[in-house]
């Protein structure tokens, strides 16, 4: 029997979405940050095409997810430099600020219309099914917050 070998990391039959300007704009914001983050995000949103892609979800979900994971840390443009580009471990303190990055991004999303039905992607991406995640330590799988 012939076996499928999948590869999440080959460019060549990713699909990309033409972003609105809103989410354009936002994205660009990122790299005023650092480097790191703006291509982070774009791995993330590659790498969540291809698993939707993978897992045969619809197109219409598959451009959710995917916009969602390019918008996942859009909350860092408010986590001051020092923290965000630090080389060596963050303090406890440190690290809080940097966990806020979630819902600062939720609430970005929250307050443009076109960002709206995205919210939950910066919000939830650091939960955690066993709970252990942040911001709300959701256990189990829930359809809202």
């Amino acid at each position: 029997m012939f076996e499928q070998k999948f590869d999440f990391y080959d460019k060549t039959v990713l699909k990309s979405y033409n972003l609105d300007s809103s989410m354009r704009y936002q994205l660009n914001m990122l790299d005023s940050l650092d480097l790191f983050t703006r291509k982070h995000s774009e791995n993330v949103a590659s790498i969540t095409c291809r698993l939707c892609e993978y897992l045969h979800c619809k197109k219409d979900f598959t451009t959710y997810c995917t916009i969602c994971a390019f918008l996942h840390d859009i909350g860092k443009m408010f986590i001051p430099p020092s923290i965000l580009q630090k080389p060596s471990r963050l303090t406890d303190e440190e690290y809080e600020t940097m966990k806020t990055h979630t819902t600062i991004g939720y609430k970005m999303c929250l307050n443009d219309d076109k960002l709206r039905p995205y919210a939950i992607g910066p919000r939830c991406h650091h939960e955690a099914l066993n709970g252990t995640g942040y911001p709300d330590r959701i256990k189990g799988v829930r359809n809202s917050i």
